[in-house]
């Protein structure tokens, strides 16, 4: 029996690219040259979602992105209409922040380090991390102050990794299907990521799940 139940909403898929800033656009200081898959299209019907990634979506940074923990990048889609409200914006399709999977049901205050999710009748998906945002984001919606908001919110959003791999389509059923670790929601996961350096017990906690990616187990760890 599902723990709790949620709607894949949307499904979102895209390659790499490079790309130049509009001239007279401004949301950093870096080159105005770049490089990202975050510009995600609409999919439309069923898609493969295997390991290494997800049918038609690609990561152009490869250590930060990507790879069997960090599959499919999931995002709550009642967030949606707080952030066009924050932002200003009339409009602001699903997929703005990245995301593979726009989800109803579960949420970054909710939802948990190694929670086991089945989407449709035969994906299974677990929870590896939190998502922290780059600048990417910042120039994908030409926002220059949405990375720092994302942090104050802990609204960033979570990866999965591939237990069993299928078809995933817009309206398939989520279930949650089993919950390790209910004191790990992304939420605090992310804010204890960001303080590692001072919170030292909670990070070396944290480091120690099972569940959680290779790449924050090594990140959480570093203190210099």
């Amino acid at each position: 029996m599902a723990l709790a139940t949620g709607e894949l909403v949307s499904i979102q898929a895209g390659r790499i690219r490079t790309m130049e800033m509009p001239e007279g656009v401004r949301v950093d200081f870096r080159d105005g040259t770049w490089t990202s898959a975050i510009f995600k299209a609409v999919v439309a019907g069923r898609v493969k979602v295997a390991v290494p990634a997800m049918e038609g979506d690609e990561q152009a940074d490869q250590d930060n992105h990507g790879g069997p923990d960090n599959v499919i990048l999931a995002y709550d889609a009642d967030h949606y209409p707080e952030w066009r409200k924050r932002l200003g914006v009339a409009a602001m399709e699903f997929g703005s922040f990245g995301e593979n999977f726009t989800v109803r049901g579960f949420t970054d205050e909710q939802v948990c380090i190694g929670d086991i999710w089945e989407v449709g009748d035969d994906l299974m998906l677990q929870i590896t991390q939190s998502r922290q945002p780059c600048f990417k984001l910042a120039r994908r919606l030409g926002q220059p102050h949405i990375v720092k908001m994302v942090r104050e919110s802990s609204w960033g959003g979570w990866y999965l990794r591939v237990l069993r791999e299928g078809f995933a389509e817009k309206g398939m059923a989520i279930r949650l299907i089993e919950r390790r670790h209910p004191e790990w929601t992304v939420e605090r996961a992310v804010q204890t990521m960001y303080a590692r350096k001072k919170e030292v017990a909670a990070a070396q906690a944290l480091s120690e799940l099972p569940e959680l990616s290779s790449r924050w187990k090594q990140e959480l760890l570093m203190q210099d």
